[in-house]
């Protein structure tokens, strides 16, 4: 693939002329347009003061991840990272997980399995591919990884925390694979599979959390319908 010659100067024509995506991304705003012909997308940092500083931290994390997966298929050309704010990726024509169709079911799991093995192999960890939009399915049966916002990237020698998490960051993403493959229904999986899957218990508190929060929120929603039928 050819390199950009991208500024400061297309980066901002980009930007101006090209589409913002209405994207729930807690890291940047995210912009479609074109650069010397080819389709990129840019995650730009719009906001200011903390909030600015955190946001560019995490585009500085995702761009390092990028690096190392470099080449990689299943996942997007990097173009760079620009003034500390610009993250220029390859804009892949895609669906979410969670808007797609796919049409193979095994065979895109399957290929879901291989990219993460091979991100492993780099050192990578994504860290939050439970979450539907940061899969993506090029033309129904094709998967691609985005988002490394949160990556854990494994440092080389004596680094006993980054190493734990990124333990657990491995493990999380079998977790994820083996969710979205059997829907949730974990009682199917298969023996082939049951290998990859280790529920842990931040997990488990989390999804219990989250149950009990949702019937809390349903408690209220359906008490104000109520009193508003009355």
């Amino acid at each position: 693939m050819n390199e950009l010659r991208i500024n400061e100067a297309n980066i901002a024509d980009c930007i101006r002329d090209g589409r913002r995506l209405e994207y729930n991304n807690h890291q940047a705003s995210i912009y479609v347009g074109t650069i010397q012909g080819c389709k990129v997308l840019i995650k730009a940092v719009m906001a200011t003061g903390a909030t600015a500083h955190i946001c560019r931290w995490m585009l500085r994390r995702e761009h390092r991840a990028y690096q190392a997966l470099a080449g990689l298929r299943g996942i997007p050309h990097c173009y760079g990272f620009f003034q500390g704010r610009f993250l220029v990726l390859d804009y892949v024509e895609s669906h979410t997980m969670r808007h797609a169709a796919i049409v193979n079911r095994a065979t895109f799991f399957d290929e879901l399995k291989s990219i993460i093995e091979s991100m492993h192999e780099r050192n990578v960890c994504h860290g939050d591919l439970k979450r539907k939009e940061n899969i993506l399915v090029i033309d129904g049966e094709r998967p691609c990884m985005i988002d490394f916002g949160v990556a854990s990237i494994r440092k080389r020698g004596l680094h006993p925390i980054n190493h734990l998490w990124h333990s657990y960051a491995l493990q999380h993403d079998f977790n994820a694979w083996i969710k979205h493959k059997y829907a949730g229904q974990m009682q199917y999986i298969s023996p082939q599979d049951a290998r990859y899957y280790r529920p842990m218990r931040i997990e488990m508190i989390a999804r219990w959390s989250k149950q009990r929060w949702t019937g809390v929120k349903n408690g209220f929603k359906g008490a104000f319908t109520n009193s508003s039928a009355r």
